[in-house]
């Protein structure tokens, strides 16, 4: 088994409270030689960096739930013993929705009035 780090980041502007844009990228690097029974091509080191636009949408669910629903794609470059191209995800989560209205915030001291 090869050990590997993978760095993953994404940089977004909400164009409203709904609907987000960006750019998402990763960094992907086998820090050791493949091994076992299937790594009959050798001790190779793979490596690959992608990045790409990503855009994502907020969306109620049901009552206090609200939904993400992501897509992101990349354009692989910069590879070592990894194939190049493109890839692209869709990813869907469900989680309870933030507070519709922001509460009055309360003083802990006494109003004074005269």
């Amino acid at each position: 088994m090869a050990s590997t780090h993978i760095s993953i980041g994404a940089a977004s502007h909400f164009l409203n409270k709904n609907v987000l844009v960006g750019v998402a990228g990763y960094y992907f690097q086998q820090l050791t030689g493949d091994s076992g029974a299937g790594a009959t091509l050798g001790n190779f080191e793979g490596r690959v960096v992608g990045i790409g636009p990503q855009i994502g949408f907020m969306f109620p669910v049901s009552e206090g739930y609200q939904g993400y629903l992501n897509l992101k794609a990349y354009k692989d470059f910069a590879t070592e013993n990894r194939p190049e191209g493109y890839t692209a995800w869709v990813t869907l989560g469900i989680s309870p929705a933030a507070p519709s209205e922001a509460r009055p915030k309360t003083s802990l001291l006494p109003r004074i009035t005269k």
